[in-house]
C-alpha cells in the first residue's frame, strides 16, 4: 500500500495544511531535521514550515506522484491543539501515522503509526 506519513506542523494557535507523503514515512525523521537545519533559530509559521518540507520531500521523491497537501480537519486541529493523543491516533491512517512538528524547536511527536513507538529515540 505504501509507507504513509501525514505530517502537520503547529505552534499554540495553528496547525498547518496536511503533508501526506505515500511512501516517505521512513525519511519523516530526516526531513524535520533538515527542516531545522534550514531554519535555524528562526520560528516559521506552521504554514510556511509545511510548505519548506514539502520542498525538503519533493528534492527525495522521484516523479510527480506520492506528495500531496490538503486541508487539515477541524476535528484533528482541534485535537491537536488540545493535545489529545488518542483523537490523534484515531485519524491516522496507519503505516508511520501522523507526526505532529511544533515549531517552536521542531521536535516532534507521532501517533498512530510505527513511528510512535519510534519517536522517543529519533525526535530531539
Amino acid at each position: 500500500m505504501g509507507d504513509r506519513a501525514l505530517i502537520i506542523f503547529k505552534n499554540s494557535y495553528s496547525v498547518s495544511p496536511t503533508v501526506y507523503l505515500h511512501w516517505g514515512g521512513i525519511d519523516v525523521a530526516g526531513y524535520i531535521e533538515t527542516l531545522r537545519r534550514l531554519t535555524g533559530d528562526e520560528e516559521l509559521t506552521p504554514s510556511y514550515a509545511a510548505a519548506r518540507l514539502i520542498g525538503i520531500a519533493h528534492e527525495d521523491t522521484p516523479g510527480v506522484m506520492s506528495i500531496g497537501v490538503y486541508s487539515t480537519s477541524d476535528e484533528l486541529a482541534d485535537s491537536i491543539l488540545k493535545d489529545e493523543g488518542d483523537q490523534i491516533t484515531e485519524q491516522s491512517n496507519g503505516d508511520a501515522g501522523i507526526v505532529i512538528v511544533s515549531t517552536k524547536d521542531y521536535s516532534w511527536q507521532a501517533y498512530g503509526g510505527y513511528l510512535a513507538q519510534n519517536d522517543d529515540e529519533e525526535a530531539a
